[in-house]
């Protein structure tokens, strides 16, 4: 399970680069179209936005599952060492819970809006929506493999 999550990181990781530089690119001709044409396009602002939040819901699996992801260790740091995996267990479990949570809410707006398209690319919702499900499936995943491994006593990042 390890090695699929590590690859399954790469994968995302190489996605976002590529949602980062399309991000970019937008941005960019937005600028250079606004100063120089005194014009703007809402195709790129609103392909934009949708690499933006590809970009970040496909790099918070590849954070969780490199342990990489911000840590507040102000508890943590202070608990006794033989309560420190309880309470990683503990966090780990909140995580998933907040995934399952996102992604209840995401099927709640999708039973009701899945046809529906963006204004100006025309994008079915349901695509819209994809990298941000993916990215939360992962994240619970990445989540569940260091619960797992904290359970059995392992530590670190996924190998």
């Amino acid at each position: 399970m390890h090695k699929f999550m590590q690859k399954t990181s790469k994968v995302l990781e190489s996605s976002s680069i590529v949602f980062l530089l399309v991000l970019f690119a937008c941005v960019l001709v937005q600028i250079i179209m606004r100063n120089f044409f005194s014009s703007g396009s809402v195709v790129l602002e609103e392909l934009a936005r949708f690499c933006l939040v590809s970009l970040v819901f496909l790099m918070i699996p590849v954070l969780t599952i490199d342990k990489q992801h911000i840590i507040v260790d102000i508890l943590s740091a202070r608990v006794p060492k033989r309560i420190k995996p309880v309470l990683e267990i503990c966090i780990e479990l909140f995580c998933i819970g907040l995934t399952v949570f996102l992604l209840i809410a995401v099927n709640q707006v999708m039973t009701r809006n899945w046809s529906v398209r963006t204004p100006a690319m025309r994008m079915p919702n349901i695509l819209f929506y994809i990298p941000i499900v993916i990215g939360l499936v992962t994240m619970s995943l990445g989540a569940a493999v260091h619960t797992f491994d904290v359970f059995k006593g392992r530590k670190g990042e996924l190998s």
